[in-house]
């Protein structure tokens, strides 16, 4: 089935079939029994946090995850009632609504943990909370000395549960590095279970933890970009089945020639250099394509690639199309994704821009539809 958001003559196609096969491809990297915890966070990393969720839970997902209680507050709105697990820590301010929405937040700090009780006597129901442990990434967490405290407050609330306990890798494909990290989680486990407290369900590996075999250390698994078949930064995905789920299609608005000589876009940063054949796509920095793409990157038509011309504008972008043959207004291009036998994968994207893939597909904005193909 596919449905649409509204017509655009440029939009993302969501292929939830390579999603499910992404999702059978992670779990079958962890250890059986182990449990997903899919994240979808930055709209599910730009590809449509509600829709995709739908197909994460109807797959089996035990958990889904996102970043903040506004993003948790869209899928409850969406109708998704199964357990959220928010992975960025929030202000006592935002207990309320952990409560109200009955989130299980990350929790790595006394003042939350005692604003989280608090709203949880206040709302009637239980709060499950997940113990982030910093274990050396640098970001979040408590100190590992400290972790043992912090869960007998947690203990010590009969309106809490310690639902989870968790860390974050900082180089899954650092061998030195993560052992260190995965010795400094299993001494807290220990002091956590010498102590009488049970840390709930265990999880530290992302994508890259998966792909690098720490998929067996812990109770349940946290992949996000995987999810959606592009790899971490360090990462290689031979031999791996992760298919990309996302494609960027437009078609164009003008199909036009210019003699040479003529400059092309904001600033005349191109000129033709012979009689050429442009087109201009309906696609700019205001759907997330950005500027650094001045006469850098590639868009496929007919199966073949041609190049970006001149400045990137707010709406829209110029292509050459001179030796594409006779394209037009009704052609197809591709600017992420496969054509024939030509493709132009995020990777390659996130290299022109000097960034990473998951910096492309988050940028891509709300105003870009999302056509989602379900099996």
């Amino acid at each position: 089935m596919t449905t649409t958001a509204g017509r655009h003559r440029a939009w993302l196609d969501i292929d939830h079939g390579a999603l499910a096969a992404n999702v059978a491809t992670m779990r079958g990297l962890a250890a059986p029994g182990t449990e997903l915890i899919a994240v979808v966070k930055a709209n599910a990393y730009g590809h449509g946090a509600v829709e995709v969720s739908e197909t994460l839970t109807a797959l089996g997902a035990e958990r889904l995850a996102v970043a903040t209680v506004s993003e948790a507050a869209e899928l409850r709105s969406a109708g998704q009632d199964g357990p959220l697990l928010v992975l960025w820590g929030i202000g006592t301010e935002d207990a309320p609504a952990v409560a109200g929405l009955g989130l299980e937040p990350m929790v790595d700090n006394p003042a939350v943990v005692g604003a989280l009780a608090a709203a949880a006597a206040q709302d009637g129901r239980r709060i499950g909370v997940h113990l982030k442990v910093d274990t050396g990434l640098g970001r979040q967490g408590i100190e590992p000395g400290e972790a043992v405290a912090l869960a007998r407050q947690i203990a010590g609330s009969s309106d809490l549960a310690q639902a989870g306990t968790m860390t974050h890798l900082a180089a899954p494909d650092d061998a030195s590095l993560t052992a260190l990290q995965l010795e400094r989680m299993a001494s807290v486990l220990d002091d956590l279970r010498a102590s009488g407290i049970d840390p709930g369900l265990v999880h530290v590996a992302g994508t890259g933890a998966v792909l690098a075999g720490v998929g067996a250390f812990a109770d349940a698994i946290r992949p996000g970009i995987g999810l959606y078949g592009l790899a971490p930064v360090g990462h290689t995905i031979a031999g791996i089945d992760l298919r990309p789920v996302l494609t960027l299609r437009a078609l164009p608005l003008r199909v036009f020639e210019v003699d040479p000589g003529t400059p092309i876009g904001y600033g005349m940063r191109w000129t033709a250099a012979r009689q050429s054949r442009l087109a201009t796509l309906p696609i700019g920095y205001g759907d997330g394509w950005p500027r650094s793409h001045l006469n850098n990157g590639w868009a496929l038509v007919r199966g073949q690639r041609v190049p970006m011309v001149g400045a990137i504008s707010m709406d829209g972008l110029v292509v050459d199309i001179s030796d594409a043959g006779s394209v037009g207004l009704d052609d197809e291009f591709v600017l992420i994704g496969r054509q024939g036998d030509e493709s132009i994968t995020a990777d390659e994207v996130a290299a022109q821009r000097q960034t990473i893939n998951y910096e492309v597909t988050t940028m891509l904005r709300g105003r870009l539809p999302r056509r989602h193909h379900r099996p």
